[in-house]
């Protein structure tokens, strides 16, 4: 978990601290959230968490999925984080936009929402999507 919140604290206070003056306070939060999310994981799942790996000399791992399995696991993880980031902005942003500064609101989100995602969702999620997952790593006969 502390690897996935290493890659995704930084990516999304840069996504945020670039696009946020042109999308906070101008769009819904579930379309804030929405752009976001649809930035954030595939920048996380194929560029930051490899580069985190590779940082951290392996002491970081994230599961080795190639081709199809891999794309799956980043469009599941995307599902999970689409709802799961809207409904934790939709409780923080009214309480801290505006009274704190924005690498300390991605800060509170990420705390929240990471470890909901670690630890509680993909766990239960992952055996069930395994048979689709893997489904693409099969070779037809």
């Amino acid at each position: 978990m502390a690897g996935r919140w290493l890659g995704i604290y930084p990516s999304i206070t840069a996504l945020l601290l670039l696009l946020g003056p042109y999308l906070l306070g101008h769009y819904p939060t579930p379309l804030i959230a929405l752009l976001l999310t649809a930035l954030l994981v595939p920048l996380t799942h194929y560029v930051v968490f490899p580069l985190v790996e590779r940082l951290t000399r392996g002491w970081v791992r994230f599961p080795a999925l190639h081709g199809a399995a891999h794309h799956r696991v980043a469009l599941l993880v995307w599902a999970v984080t689409y709802p799961l980031i809207t409904a934790v902005l939709l409780v923080v942003l009214p309480v801290l936009a505006g009274r704190a500064p924005l690498p300390l609101i991605t800060l509170v989100v990420t705390l929240i929402a990471v470890p909901i995602q670690s630890l509680v969702i993909l766990p239960r999620l992952m055996p069930r999507a395994r048979p689709w997952i893997l489904g693409a790593q099969r070779s037809p006969a």
